[in-house]
Protein backbone atom coordinates (compact mmCIF):
# COMPACT_ATOMS: atom_id res chain seq x y z
CA UNK A 1 0.00 0.00 0.00
CA UNK A 2 2.83 2.40 0.83
CA UNK A 3 4.40 1.72 -2.58
CA UNK A 4 1.16 2.64 -4.33
CA UNK A 5 0.96 5.93 -2.42
CA UNK A 6 4.60 6.73 -3.23
CA UNK A 7 4.00 6.02 -6.93
CA UNK A 8 0.86 8.20 -6.95
CA UNK A 9 2.67 11.06 -5.23
CA UNK A 10 5.49 10.73 -7.75
CA UNK A 11 3.11 10.76 -10.73
CA UNK A 12 1.19 13.78 -9.44
CA UNK A 13 4.48 15.59 -8.81
CA UNK A 14 5.68 14.88 -12.36
CA UNK A 15 2.38 16.10 -13.85
CA UNK A 16 2.52 19.29 -11.78
CA UNK A 17 6.15 19.95 -12.72
CA UNK A 18 5.44 19.42 -16.42
CA UNK A 19 2.33 21.62 -16.27
CA UNK A 20 4.04 24.47 -14.44
CA UNK A 21 7.10 24.15 -16.66
CA UNK A 22 5.06 24.31 -19.86
CA UNK A 23 3.07 27.27 -18.54
CA UNK A 24 6.26 29.11 -17.59
CA UNK A 25 7.73 28.67 -21.08
CA UNK A 26 4.53 29.51 -22.99
CA UNK A 27 3.70 32.63 -21.00
CA UNK A 28 7.16 34.08 -21.64
CA UNK A 29 6.82 33.92 -25.41
CA UNK A 30 6.31 37.13 -27.43
CA UNK A 31 2.72 36.08 -28.13
CA UNK A 32 1.88 36.67 -24.47
CA UNK A 33 2.52 40.42 -24.88
CA UNK A 34 0.41 40.43 -28.05
CA UNK A 35 -2.36 38.57 -26.20
CA UNK A 36 -2.33 41.13 -23.39
CA UNK A 37 -2.73 43.98 -25.91
CA UNK A 38 -5.75 42.36 -27.57
CA UNK A 39 -9.39 43.09 -26.79
CA UNK A 40 -12.33 40.80 -26.11
CA UNK A 41 -14.30 41.98 -29.14
CA UNK A 42 -16.94 39.49 -30.15
CA UNK A 43 -19.41 41.63 -32.14
CA UNK A 44 -17.96 40.65 -35.55
CA UNK A 45 -17.03 37.09 -34.54
CA UNK A 46 -19.17 34.89 -36.79
CA UNK A 47 -18.63 32.25 -39.47
CA UNK A 48 -15.59 30.24 -40.54
CA UNK A 49 -12.09 31.13 -39.34
CA UNK A 50 -8.87 29.61 -40.60
CA UNK A 51 -6.76 28.40 -37.71
CA UNK A 52 -3.07 28.02 -36.98
CA UNK A 53 -1.91 26.20 -33.85
CA UNK A 54 1.50 27.70 -33.11
CA UNK A 55 4.11 25.03 -32.48
CA UNK A 56 1.82 22.22 -33.67
CA UNK A 57 1.12 20.73 -37.04
CA UNK A 58 -1.87 18.48 -37.36
CA UNK A 59 -5.35 18.12 -38.77
CA UNK A 60 -6.95 21.13 -37.05
CA UNK A 61 -8.09 23.70 -39.64
CA UNK A 62 -9.88 26.30 -37.53
CA UNK A 63 -13.24 27.04 -35.99
CA UNK A 64 -16.76 27.89 -37.08
CA UNK A 65 -18.44 30.44 -34.82
CA UNK A 66 -22.21 30.78 -34.46
CA UNK A 67 -22.58 34.29 -33.01
CA UNK A 68 -26.37 34.04 -32.56
CA UNK A 69 -26.02 30.83 -30.54
CA UNK A 70 -22.88 31.91 -28.63
CA UNK A 71 -21.27 28.65 -29.66
CA UNK A 72 -18.94 27.12 -32.18
CA UNK A 73 -17.21 23.98 -33.38
CA UNK A 74 -13.72 22.98 -34.52
CA UNK A 75 -12.88 21.88 -38.06
CA UNK A 76 -10.42 19.09 -38.88
CA UNK A 77 -9.14 17.84 -42.23
CA UNK A 78 -8.71 14.07 -42.59
CA UNK A 79 -7.34 13.40 -46.05
CA UNK A 80 -9.74 15.37 -48.23
CA UNK A 81 -12.65 15.17 -45.79
CA UNK A 82 -13.42 18.19 -43.60
CA UNK A 83 -15.06 17.20 -40.30
CA UNK A 84 -16.60 19.30 -37.56
CA UNK A 85 -15.92 18.07 -34.04
CA UNK A 86 -15.77 19.29 -30.46
CA UNK A 87 -18.40 21.98 -29.92
CA UNK A 88 -17.83 24.80 -27.45
CA UNK A 89 -19.80 27.58 -25.76
CA UNK A 90 -18.71 31.22 -26.11
CA UNK A 91 -18.78 33.77 -23.29
CA UNK A 92 -16.99 36.83 -21.93
CA UNK A 93 -15.04 36.27 -18.73
CA UNK A 94 -11.90 37.26 -16.91
CA UNK A 95 -8.89 35.27 -18.07
CA UNK A 96 -7.98 32.19 -16.06
CA UNK A 97 -4.30 33.12 -15.66
CA UNK A 98 -4.30 36.83 -16.57
CA UNK A 99 -6.84 37.85 -13.91
CA UNK A 100 -7.44 41.46 -14.98
CA UNK A 101 -7.83 40.61 -18.67
CA UNK A 102 -11.25 40.35 -20.32
CA UNK A 103 -11.30 37.51 -22.85
CA UNK A 104 -13.62 35.49 -25.05
CA UNK A 105 -13.85 32.03 -23.47
CA UNK A 106 -14.40 28.86 -25.49
CA UNK A 107 -15.60 26.23 -23.03
CA UNK A 108 -15.42 22.61 -24.17
CA UNK A 109 -17.25 21.22 -21.13
CA UNK A 110 -20.23 20.43 -23.36
CA UNK A 111 -22.47 17.36 -23.71
CA UNK A 112 -21.08 14.89 -26.23
CA UNK A 113 -17.45 15.97 -25.94
CA UNK A 114 -14.93 13.37 -24.74
CA UNK A 115 -14.22 13.45 -20.99
CA UNK A 116 -10.63 14.69 -21.47
CA UNK A 117 -11.73 17.67 -23.59
CA UNK A 118 -13.94 18.99 -20.81
CA UNK A 119 -10.78 20.17 -19.04
CA UNK A 120 -9.72 22.32 -22.02
CA UNK A 121 -10.55 26.03 -22.02
CA UNK A 122 -9.52 28.33 -24.86
CA UNK A 123 -9.30 32.09 -24.39
CA UNK A 124 -9.21 34.54 -27.30
CA UNK A 125 -8.72 38.24 -27.91
CA UNK A 126 -9.02 40.26 -31.09
CA UNK A 127 -5.58 41.49 -32.20
CA UNK A 128 -6.68 43.00 -35.54
CA UNK A 129 -9.78 43.20 -37.72
CA UNK A 130 -11.15 39.64 -37.83
CA UNK A 131 -7.86 38.33 -36.37
CA UNK A 132 -7.86 36.55 -33.04
CA UNK A 133 -5.08 35.20 -30.84
CA UNK A 134 -5.98 32.43 -28.45
CA UNK A 135 -4.45 30.54 -25.56
CA UNK A 136 -5.13 26.88 -24.81
CA UNK A 137 -5.44 25.99 -21.13
CA UNK A 138 -5.98 22.81 -19.16
CA UNK A 139 -8.15 23.58 -16.13
CA UNK A 140 -7.67 20.83 -13.55
CA UNK A 141 -9.55 22.80 -10.86
CA UNK A 142 -10.53 26.44 -10.59
CA UNK A 143 -7.15 27.27 -9.03
CA UNK A 144 -4.98 24.87 -11.02
CA UNK A 145 -4.69 25.95 -14.67
CA UNK A 146 -1.86 25.17 -17.08
CA UNK A 147 -1.22 26.97 -20.37
CA UNK A 148 -0.35 24.69 -23.29
CA UNK A 149 0.08 27.05 -26.23
CA UNK A 150 -1.32 29.63 -28.64
CA UNK A 151 -3.50 29.57 -31.74
CA UNK A 152 -4.57 32.18 -34.27
CA UNK A 153 -7.85 32.57 -36.13
CA UNK A 154 -8.29 34.67 -39.26
CA UNK A 155 -11.45 35.32 -41.28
Amino acid sequence: MVNVIVVLIFLVSVILLLGYGRTYVVERQPRQAEFMKGVAGMSALDGDYKGVAHGYSGTWQGKTIFQSKKSGINRFLYGEKLEQKYPFALSFQKALRDADKDVIVLDYNQPGNPWWLKYIVDEMVEVGPQQYLGKVHVRITSGLVFTLGYFSLTK
